[in-house]
């Protein structure tokens, strides 16, 4: 059994951030703080839905230059990975592995996936660990 297993199926909810439903952030958001105690920040009014994807990726680019997320090589559970939907770095989800990754995507619920899937590693743009899991 994985850490990440009580976290799948919870429901798709735009700007959802608890157990009753999340967005791809939401997830990240809920899994940081209850395994490892990380608050990250809401953005609840920074976009009003998940396909404002030009203002997601404007959060996501700002995020990685301030901090405190490093880059990284090799993923391990907790890491944040960023992927690109069309030409916009706007979909996030958790590694859970190395190999599989907890992520809402669309109207679905909360899932396990491999990261090697042709559908996302194609559009894996990067790897980011929270300074306070250095």
């Amino acid at each position: 059994m994985s850490w990440s297993d009580r976290y799948i199926g919870i429901p798709a909810k735009d700007l959802g951030r608890d157990w009753d439903g999340v967005d791809c952030w939401g997830l990240v958001r809920l899994c940081l703080w209850e395994e490892k105690h990380i608050s990250l920040p809401s953005y609840v009014g920074d976009y009003t839905c998940t396909e404002e994807r030009r203002e997601i990726s404007r959060l996501i680019n700002a995020a990685e230059a301030r901090g405190p997320w490093l880059p990284q090589t090799v993923i391990r559970s907790f890491d944040v990975l960023v992927f690109r939907q069309g030409r916009l770095r706007s979909h996030v989800a958790i590694a859970a592995t190395a190999r599989h990754m907890l992520h809402v995507h669309g109207e679905d619920q909360s899932k396990l996936a491999d990261i090697r899937d042709p559908y996302w590693s194609a559009r894996l743009v990067g790897a980011f660990r929270h300074e306070a899991l250095t």
